[in-house]
């Protein structure tokens, strides 16, 4: 005879109760004569709703189907399975070897006749009875919610700790990192880039490894916990018994508590990084991109050129020269999107001409700052907070107005819109501020 125990948290009183289970069981098997003594297989701190994590439970089963088991003892239905399919399949198994299991608190032993009946009904009642604790805990939770009393894990949570009353407190190392890559993601940079900067410089993450992800950024660059406040309730189990867990998309009230911990990014800065997420997105429909850039660090003008004939990306190619070398072009990406059949007619432009545009039409900006200054006075009172943080670094760039004879991809990525190549040569040339410079 084997023993099943589990207790379903790990509490200080249920832990207990899971050693008494231990001690009582051990005693019970070896102090009668007619048994003999074949294990302790226990879980603690682990769920009954299904036993795929139950890790003794399953090797218990696979020594019964090996023999090594003729009988199992168990507290109770509910100590064994909350879910009466788990349950009821597991019974008719272990029935099929000639292996019963007795549950001590309802009186049932499965080998004898009335024992699957009986059991059905009450693995039932034990399966409702979950039910009702998953929904009394998710009423308590909502209570909680309610009058602003959260805990939240941090242990995944890049640049908060959680004090002795579970309230989040900055880290400040790990804050370094959220502000720059807020940083970062203003001055023009995509998550892509950022994320191959970090791994770069062998920048930790929390778990203090250096391999990053995209997707990770661009969550953190979302999260409104940042900012001081919270979002409660993001997500919601869908199944009591699979413990599904699914957005919430407005099936369960959510609550937002303002100013529920120290900020880390300003919430002006915050909002400006998600009015930049909708630019870029409304960027990517405007000229049917499929992404914002694909390596601006060895292309920068990826996703930057327009074509003036038809409103489509230019695409960046190599072109062999009769010396030998290779020299980088752009080219209409309509121009043979049919194979050998030519699409947009407009011309093809070197890369070296489109760096002395940008060039040409920064130092033009330059030259006429006095002019550009009333218009980005203006800009940093608008109500969009993006145009006034524009506004307020333009001014800052423009500080020294040295011409600027070096092209630099971190300075472009910042002021650049994009540039509009014309059939009749002309370049068209626009920064971040609205500003359009045309070069010839």
């Amino acid at each position: 005879m084997a023993a099943y125990c589990r207790v379903s948290t790990d509490r200080e009183e249920q832990l207990l109760s899971y050693e008494n289970q231990l001690r009582y069981y051990k005693n019970y098997i070896e102090s009668n004569p007619n048994y003999e003594f074949a294990g302790l297989y226990a879980d603690e701190g682990i769920t009954a709703t299904n036993t795929k994590k139950r890790d003794n439970f399953n090797r218990m089963i696979v020594d019964c189907r090996n023999g090594k088991i003729d009988m199992i003892i168990t507290k109770s239905i509910s100590r064994f399975a909350r879910n009466t399919l788990d349950c009821l399949n597991y019974v008719r198994e272990l029935k099929s070897f000639g292996i019963g299991i007795i549950f001590e608190k309802e009186g049932v032993n499965t080998l004898e006749g009335s024992g699957e009946v009986l059991l059905t009904i009450l693995a039932s009642l034990a399966q409702d009875e979950s039910r009702s604790i998953s929904e009394n805990s998710k009423w308590g939770i909502r209570r909680r919610f309610e009058a602003g009393e959260h805990k939240m894990a941090t242990k995944r949570f890049m640049g908060y700790d959680r004090d002795k009353n579970g309230k989040l407190i900055i880290n400040q190392r790990q804050a370094r990192v959220v502000k720059r890559i807020y940083n970062e993601f203003l001055s023009g940079k995509t998550v892509d880039y950022i994320k191959r900067i970090l791994e770069k410089e062998k920048v930790p993450k929390w778990d203090g490894t250096y391999k990053w992800e995209a997707s990770t950024i661009q969550s953190m660059l979302k999260n409104e916990k940042y900012k001081g406040d919270a979002v409660l309730q993001k997500s919601y189990t869908a199944d009591f018994l699979t413990k599904k867990r699914n957005k919430n998309k407005g099936e369960m009230q959510s609550y937002y508590i303002e100013d529920d911990h120290e900020a880390i990014i300003n919430p002006k800065i915050w909002e400006c990084v998600q009015l930049e997420m909708e630019r870029r997105k409304k960027y990517l429909q405007k000229y049917g991109l499929n992404s914002y850039s694909h390596n601006t660090e060895n292309n920068p003008f990826a996703s930057k050129i327009i074509c003036g004939n038809c409103n489509r990306p230019y695409s960046r190619k190599g072109w062999f020269g009769k010396n030998g070398k290779t020299r980088s072009i752009w080219q209409c990406s309509e121009r043979y999107k049919v194979k050998g059949i030519q699409g947009c007619t407009n011309r093809h432009t070197d890369e070296e001409t489109l760096v002395k545009a940008f060039l040409m039409a920064w130092n033009t900006v330059l030259d006429n700052r006095e002019a550009c200054l009333e218009k980005w006075n203006t800009q940093k009172k608008s109500d969009n907070l993006l145009e006034a943080y524009r506004a307020k670094r333009f001014i800052e760039y423009t500080e020294d107005t040295t011409p600027v004879n070096e092209f630099k991809t971190d300075f472009m990525l910042k002021v650049l819109d994009h540039i509009k190549v014309f059939e009749d040569g002309m370049l068209e040339v626009t920064f971040l501020d609205g500003t359009t410079i045309e070069c010839r």
